[in-house]
């Protein structure tokens, strides 16, 4: 039986073998086989085209934007001969008008696997700058935001991104609610249309147990999404989110229960970009 990780990411730490060797340390304490790192692009120079341009993100991307993908491959080449069990993929941010440069860069490495996610919602009216709706310093921003339409915008993401082909599995398909800020009524109609789009498309849903370590307190996707998501004959997977070692398989045990009560016996694998499945442990 596989059990692996998929989502993990190296950024607050050195880009040194020995850094991610604690990733994996505790990826075998945790009873996993296997683990998938998916560094987010705007590490990386070669990506800088996928995002919109310096004014339109508040030059945010620009100072990320210092590593080579190239480094990246080869230290996971490094941990490969070091007879360490590791995937290799992105956490790719879809952002509509961008998806050719992504494609292109898909194209280009070698991956296992390509995270899709919606972390930006497009300029609106009152400004043109690009809304990364998820950073927790900026909460307050959702003071001033209509959350029934920032909802509504982001799952109507979601189903872009899925239609694109372009990603094996949405990462945390409901990370909107990050911030704890949620609007009133029922949801059921986003979740559905979100869950179709994914089921056309082929792709999987991640069941990411990072929200119960952010300010909503709850797993991605909400109980209501996942069922929608069983429902339309969408596969999940089960990884962490994890930005430190410490929580690498973190709350997976919680997750798999979640996972069986919405009718779940297996979950998906991933190498060279091909999906397996395995059951859920």
């Amino acid at each position: 039986m596989v059990r692996s990780d998929y989502h993990v990411h190296l950024e607050r730490g050195p880009w040194t073998l020995e850094w991610l060797g604690r990733f994996a340390a505790q990826a075998r304490a945790a009873g996993l086989t296997e683990i998938g790192f998916s560094e987010h692009p705007h590490r990386f120079r070669e990506c800088r085209k996928m995002y919109p341009p310096r004014d339109a993100v508040e030059g945010w991307v620009d100072q990320q934007c210092t590593e080579s993908l190239e480094s990246y491959i080869r230290l996971i080449e490094d941990a490969r001969r070091a007879g360490l069990p590791v995937k290799i993929g992105l956490e790719w941010d879809y952002l509509p008008g961008y998806e050719a440069e992504v494609e292109r860069l898909l194209g280009a490495y070698p991956w296992d696997f390509a995270i899709g996610s919606v972390h930006w919602l497009p300029p609106d009216d009152r400004n043109g700058v690009w809304w990364g709706f998820d950073n927790l310093s900026r909460a307050d921003e959702w003071e001033r935001r209509d959350v029934l339409a920032a909802y509504r915008r982001y799952f109507l993401l979601i189903a872009q991104a899925a239609e694109t082909r372009l990603f094996d599995f949405i990462g945390h398909p409901d990370v909107i609610k990050v911030c704890g800020y949620r609007p009133a009524g029922d949801l059921t109609e986003l979740y559905e249309a979100a869950a179709e789009a994914m089921a056309r498309a082929g792709v999987c849903a991640e069941i990411n147990t990072a929200g119960w370590r952010k300010p909503v307190g709850e797993v991605y996707p909400a109980p209501g999404l996942l069922r929608a998501c069983r429902r339309a004959g969408v596969p999940t997977l089960i990884n962490s989110d994890a930005h430190v070692p410490e929580d690498v398989g973190r709350d997976f045990a919680r997750a798999a229960a979640i996972a069986r009560e919405a009718g779940y016996a297996e979950v998906t694998t991933f190498a060279g970009r091909a999906r397996a499945m395995t059951p859920l442990a």
